[in-house]
């Protein structure tokens, strides 16, 4: 059975015994066994199975596929100025269609085989830094915030590159969300908390938010919101996190339960990264 006890969703395996004295049914005996763990090994297994089979049957074609297109772009032009501008719209077209798909296997290729992290101490404020200046050069319409307190640095124990690709993700798809619903007031926060227990990175958006009745499967590989999306993104993240003793979680700044003093002023997704605190004392 499954049941959810403080957000999180918990697989039980439920045995009953009967209990028999002189022959007749005296009573039940009922046991239950946490079995979430070894579910979600079987079922990341699985996806990675899938992932990995994916990304080979796709990518054997991408290569001479890219090669053709720029070949065709090299040999053959029309002297017609029209007509050759046409031609090659549709070759660029062609191109940049093998680039995506390209993308997407990187992407399943990525999850398929997620490497164990390689842990050392790292700022983590320095991290959210460097990964929105790299967003800001493409998104140079959105609103990018931070509030770190009075804090300078935060250091934690992590891989760095698997960190970034984690705050990569959430920005970029923040920026996604907004662009695809066209919102009028493009903004992105970046909050970070310390306590002597755990580092929390909250990350909120002014898109549509994340619909209740599928936040459960969001973190599943291949489900999204996205027009375009591979469905990848957040259950790359939500590996990561697990590798480094963490977790995410997924709302949206209109929901009840919701911090009102962090999420005033948005009214999209807040997404919550919590890592262990693992320095003798905070920094800052």
């Amino acid at each position: 059975i499954e049941i959810t006890r403080s957000d999180i969703n918990l697989t039980l395996l439920t045995r009953i015994t009967r209990e028999m004295v002189g022959g007749r049914v005296v009573g039940y005996v009922v046991t239950f066994e946490d079995i979430s763990a070894l579910m979600d090994a079987q079922r990341k297994a699985t996806w990675a199975d899938v992932a990995r089979r994916i990304a080979h049957e796709i990518r054997n074609p991408l290569t001479p596929m890219q090669l053709a297109s720029e070949r065709l772009a090299q040999k053959f032009s029309m002297p017609d100025a029209d007509q050759d501008a046409k031609f090659r719209s549709n070759v660029e077209m062609i191109t940049r269609q093998v680039d995506d798909i390209r993308r997407l296997v990187d992407e399943f290729s990525a999850f398929a085989r997620m490497p164990a992290p390689n842990i050392a101490d790292y700022d983590l404020i320095d991290i959210i830094a460097s990964q929105i200046m790299l967003i800001k050069a493409e998104a140079t319409d959105i609103a990018f915030h931070t509030d770190f307190g009075a804090r300078e640095s935060v250091m934690i124990a992590c891989d760095d590159g698997m960190i970034r690709q984690v705050i990569t993700n959430l920005l970029q798809n923040a920026v996604d969300a907004m662009t695809e619903a066209e919102s009028d007031d493009k903004k992105v926060l970046i909050g970070l908390s310390v306590t002597p227990e755990i580092v929390k990175v909250v990350v909120i958006d002014n898109g549509p938010g994340l619909p209740l009745s599928r936040r459960k499967n969001l973190t599943d590989p291949y489900v999204t919101n996205r027009k375009d999306g591979s469905g990848l993104g957040l259950a790359i993240v939500k590996k990561i996190m697990e590798d480094h003793g963490g977790s995410l979680n997924l709302s949206s700044a209109t929901d009840d339960d919701i911090d009102l003093d962090v999420a005033a002023g948005y009214q999209g997704a807040v997404v919550t990264l919590t890592f262990i605190n693992r320095s003798e004392e905070a920094t800052g």
